[in-house]
């Protein structure tokens, strides 16, 4: 209950603060003006995104369990607008080009891809593995026709935890959290363009094994955001 609870308190940290970074403008568009919106939400506070619990008690058992998801939002105007990054954050080229003196193009991608893998043998032990990990992230972007406002705020949060329990007999257990979200905004007009890119890559692996009469314990946690907001005039 308290490790669950630590993970939610964690995830309404990032939330909140995902709140409060992207509310900071109000533009009046133009007619010819873009304005996107996007968020994604991996768990909440009262449901882990991605969990697994494996508990095995005394005799010969074995448990193994993996968890994929993978998660991709664009939003573009025009249609064939193209991202001037690559999405696995290796590298950032120009940014949009303008066709003509008032184009006004736009695109916001989010990706999640999330991998969770937890196992457990035991030989008369007592073996508890658990695993959570919750991802969320939000976008607002707006780009004025002609020469006006541009305006971009993102933010990006992550939360895993993981406990790795062994007592008596022979065995162990392991788990592993493996996370890469990312988020990129673009964006111009003919005032110019703007871009903003952010990217969380995340590993957290844990293991434990022992003989009769052992006793050993895990415990990790971990947490990061980003938050990003910027205006052109």
């Amino acid at each position: 209950m308290l490790k669950k609870g630590f993970l939610a308190i964690t995830a309404l940290l990032f939330i909140s603060s995902i709140a409060m970074a992207t509310g900071g403008y109000n533009p009046q568009p133009l007619s010819g003006s873009v304005a996107q919106t996007q968020s994604f939400s991996i768990g909440d506070i009262c449901n882990t995104g991605m969990a697994t619990v494996i508990a095995l008690t005394h005799g010969d058992a074995t448990a193994c369990v993996n968890q994929s998801l993978n998660l991709n939002n664009i939003q573009s105007s025009p249609c064939d607008a193209t991202p001037c990054w690559d999405i696995g954050g290796k590298k950032c080229g120009p940014c949009l080009p303008c066709g003509s003196q008032c184009d006004v193009e736009a695109i916001q991608t989010q990706c999640a891809d999330l991998d969770q893998s937890s196992s457990a043998s035991g030989n008369c032990g007592i073996i508890n593995v658990n695993s959570f990990l919750d991802a969320g992230g939000n976008q607002e972007q707006f780009i004025g026709f002609s020469t006006s406002l541009k305006s971009q705020a993102q933010n990006l949060g992550l939360a895993a935890q993981q406990v790795v329990t062994r007592t008596d007999g022979a065995g162990g257990g392991g788990t592993t959290n493996d996370a890469l979200v990312s988020q990129m905004q673009a964006g111009s007009n003919a005032g110019g363009s703007v871009f903003e890119a952010s990217t969380i890559d995340a590993l957290q692996t844990s293991n434990t094994g022992g003989a009769a009469n052992s006793t050993t314990a895990l415990a990790t946690s971990m947490t990061a955001s980003t938050s990003q907001a910027q205006n052109v005039f």
